[in-house]
């Protein structure tokens, strides 16, 4: 699915059909989670804006394997009104590609 900015995100199920999130922003990127062996996750947090209107998405690679681990690192400097969830396994070679190391992150 494409998004203001030109920014996608499709992760594929075990059966191999993308699965999209809608309200991510960002810069012509695209990105694919696949489903399987992981050294990392991706991590949705979902901002709901004091004021109202519509919420923020901001999409994180967390270096930790473990989703609730991965969870918790984003979670612990969040605000209240921001939901956090794992989304999805970051392949061991998409963490390198970022250049983490354990316990790091990176966002959108």
């Amino acid at each position: 699915m494409q998004y203001r900015g030109g920014f996608s995100l499709a992760r594929t199920s075990p059966a191999g059909s993308p699965r999209s999130i809608d309200g991510i922003r960002g810069n012509s990127a695209a990105i694919v989670i696949y489903e399987g062996m992981a050294n990392g996750q991706v991590v949705l947090v979902t901002t709901e804006p004091l004021d109202g209107g519509p919420p923020v998405r901001s999409v994180f690679f967390v270096a930790e394997g473990d989703a609730a681990k991965a969870t918790a690192i984003i979670a612990e400097m969040m605000a209240p009104n921001e939901r956090v969830e794992a989304w999805g396994p970051l392949p061991e070679a998409a963490v390198k590609a970022l250049g983490l190391k354990p316990g790091d992150y990176t966002h959108t």
